[in-house]
């Protein structure tokens, strides 16, 4: 087994003691559920006008296309995209508001 060195920078240094955690306010709890949401609701009206898409094209030839559920896609993009547009304003006005009460 080699011998340890001497050399300072090869020596493992202690560990510092980690930090205790700040505690989380309501304010970041509510954009973090904001980001959430403004993220599913664009997924959903995404997936929404895939389907609307889908159901267009093939409802013709793949009877899947063509049941009744499909027709309801193309309510999706209708209702999503907006809340999820108001839930991106939302965002930055709290957002905005938390940083210029921090100064």
């Amino acid at each position: 087994m080699p011998k340890a060195s001497r050399n300072p920078t090869q020596r493992p240094r202690a560990r510092a003691t980690a930090a205790p955690a700040p505690e989380r306010s309501g304010r970041d709890a509510l954009e973090r559920a904001l980001a959430i949401a403004v993220v599913a609701f664009a997924a959903i009206a995404v997936l929404g006008f895939a389907g609307a898409m889908l159901h267009v094209a093939f409802r013709d030839t793949v009877p899947l296309f063509a049941g009744v559920a499909w027709q309801y896609a193309y309510w999706l993009p209708l209702l999503s995209l907006p809340l999820s547009i108001v839930c991106l304003v939302v965002l930055v006005i709290v957002s905005g508001a938390g940083k210029a009460r921090r100064r």
